[in-house]
């Protein structure tokens, strides 16, 4: 038995999801502009890219979609800013798993050693 954080179909929807999202360079370079601001207009955001608007706005349904990104609309601008909760998913997964291995690891080691040790 594991210490694996245990998913619902739902969580590990949305793991998927996260993951798919965080794949793409572009969908990262989105998230790390908002990490240097507090929110950002649509427009803001796709300046920074040499693709359309719409090319953009495909990005950001997906990071829409994954929770990792929240849209807020005032009149005709759509304002843009981080859901870092939303990588919590994927953290606690790559958490446990870079214990998993490095605790593997250590062992094989230490398994190792002893054979090689000088008697």
């Amino acid at each position: 038995m594991s210490n694996e954080p245990t998913h619902d179909d739902a969580a590990e929807a949305a793991l998927n999801a996260a993951f798919r999202a965080l794949s793409d360079p572009t969908r990262r370079r989105i998230m790390a502009l908002l990490r240097e601001a507090d929110a950002l207009r649509v427009t803001d955001v796709a300046s920074a890219f040499d693709m359309s608007l719409n090319g953009v706005s495909k990005h950001l349904k997906v990071l829409e979609a994954a929770g990792l990104i929240h849209r807020r609309v005032e009149g005709r601008v759509h304002w843009l800013s981080a859901r870092w909760e939303g990588l919590q998913p994927p953290y606690e997964w790559l958490h446990f798993h870079h214990h998993f291995w490095n605790r593997r690891l250590d062992a094989l080691v230490d398994h190792v050693a002893q054979f090689t040790e000088d008697p």
